[in-house]
């Protein structure tokens, strides 16, 4: 069955609005910030840099010009106001965040077109599939694992949709039976599932390679594939269960055995499969190799006398996919988004220049005097930022631009605070993907909410309980098993 999904938000009143009036008020800010007199322990680039991020910051929100025209603008405007030198701006495009982004697009073009993802899916299911709790708990472990394969949440959400209905056809569930809600957790798992399990691998969404990126530029720590997915797999893997019991509770569920269920039609969409074709074999044997050198990051040296770092295994795999008889894809066959890349660039180089002008430290001694979180102990300041961090998408619905607002930001709390910023900085990089709440939150929820089976009540309902489910286990790890691996 192919199955093509693209879904493109539509923008409602308000949005239309702040598109209309976006680029005014962004050069009016501009214009306020740059006229007004420096600030006392600011230098003249500080300001300026506050200037083009305010500006830039405004547009992104709004969408009054696209994220990319808008980030080449930034490339221009900070070496033109004295805010960053030109070639510090241009030299960005050459950091490892933006050839990490570049070589997952390929690495995920290769996977898709592989189609082994696909299999493993409808091969688990078809086999185990027996029950409502097994297939439930089947579909949350398919999302877990295939997040290893396929680096983009909406390319897992295109991927997974198809055979969600093909379960919820198997199950015979009526959209209009208020009884049975099977196909509601269905739906909500397929949302909840997908975004929650980005956060156990490092390279399951380009957000998270951006956050990495600003921890190493900030703090000078490497974080390693391992490293982060030790930290986080084990508070994915318990918010995901917890995930699987507040669903229950709160939706009532058929009987867990289900004896006239009907999986012939994911049978034959499995057998339509045929054995194991050769592209499939290829893209397995690279994500293996791809995935064993992610894994033993640290033993490298001792094993072969060098270490390749996670962007450079990173390129690797993607140079491996276009190889005459060892890859699978053309030139042509790699959906890279370049207007992503560009995005990223200005972004990026907006947010080092915060920090390297000094900005980001005046602003937050002066938050921190009015606040008091300089006083606060290390467990209490985490319990603010991790719940700051994973709620914040209700204000800021992209993933990279929450994320350089709040991996600096937090940085520089750890920093004023005498904290070790990566102790703060990691836990709440492990909160970008918990856009869960709401359809408009992103394009995998808004998948799923086309199917009709649940309501955006039931959505911000569940979402907000699964939330502070994890933001809960985040707190106790960062007095438990933080503290075990060294990183608190």
């Amino acid at each position: 069955m192919e199955t093509t999904v693209k879904v493109k938000k539509a923008k409602g009143p308000f949005e239309l609005k702040m598109q209309f009036f976006g680029l005014p008020l962004a050069l009016f800010l501009f214009a306020v910030l740059y006229t007004m007199p420096t600030p006392a322990g600011l230098s003249y680039a500080g300001k300026m840099a506050l200037a083009v991020f305010a500006a830039a910051l405004t547009l992104w929100i709004s969408e009054s010009l696209p994220n990319y025209a808008v980030s080449l603008l930034v490339i221009v405007a900070l070496p033109l106001t004295g805010a960053w030198s030109e070639s510090k701006a241009m030299e960005v495009l050459g950091y490892e965040v933006i050839w990490l982004t570049f070589a997952a697009f390929i690495i995920a073009s290769g996977m898709e077109k592989s189609g082994l993802a696909r299999r493993m899916a409808l091969f688990l299911i078809s086999k185990f599939g027996k029950s409502v709790n097994s297939v439930l708990l089947l579909l949350i472990f398919i999302n877990f694992a295939i997040a290893f394969v396929v680096p983009s949440t909406t390319a897992r959400a295109a991927m997974m949709f198809p055979i969600v209905l093909l379960v919820v056809e198997a199950f015979e569930v009526n959209i209009n039976d208020p009884k049975n809600n099977f196909g509601k957790m269905l739906a909500l798992h397929g949302i909840q599932a997908n975004n929650l399990s980005t956060a156990a691998i490092v390279t399951a969404t380009s957000s998270q390679i951006l956050a990495i990126s600003f921890i190493k530029d900030l703090t000078d720590h490497d974080v390693s594939w391992m490293e982060w997915f030790i930290a986080s797999a084990p508070v994915t893997i318990l918010t995901l269960i917890a995930m699987f019991f507040i669903g229950k509770a709160l939706f009532k569920l058929p009987k867990s055995e289900v004896k006239t269920l009907d999986l012939s039609k994911i049978k034959a969409e499995y057998a339509k499969l045929g054995k194991m074709t050769l592209n499939e074999k290829k893209a397995l044997v690279i994500f293996l190799v791809t995935l064993t050198l992610w894994v033993i990051d640290s033993i490298q040296v001792k094993l072969f006398g060098f270490q390749l770092s996670l962007v450079m295994v990173a390129i690797l795999s993607a140079a491996f996919f276009f190889m005459p008889h060892i890859g699978i894809l053309k030139w042509k066959e790699a959906k890279i988004s370049w207007n992503l890349l560009i995005f990223a660039c200005g972004a990026y180089a907006g947010g080092v220049a915060l920090d390297e002008t000094g900005l980001a430290a005046w602003g937050l001694n002066i938050l921190f005097k009015r606040m008091g979180l300089q006083n606060m102990s290390f467990v209490p300041l985490f319990a603010v930022l991790m719940f700051v961090a994973s709620f914040s998408h209700f204000m800021f619905t992209s993933k990279t631009v929450r994320t350089i607002i709040l991996i600096p930001t937090i940085i520089g709390i750890a920093n004023a605070t005498g904290y070790n910023p990566v102790a703060l900085a990691l836990p709440a990089a492990f909160c970008i993907a918990d856009t869960i709440t709401l359809p408009p939150h992103s394009k995998v929820n808004l998948i799923y909410y086309g199917t009709g089976y649940f309501t955006v009540l039931e959505q911000m309902v569940y979402g907000i309980l699964v939330l502070l489910a994890k933001w809960a286990i985040m707190v106790l790890a960062s007095v438990t098993w933080f503290k075990v691996i060294g990183l608190v």
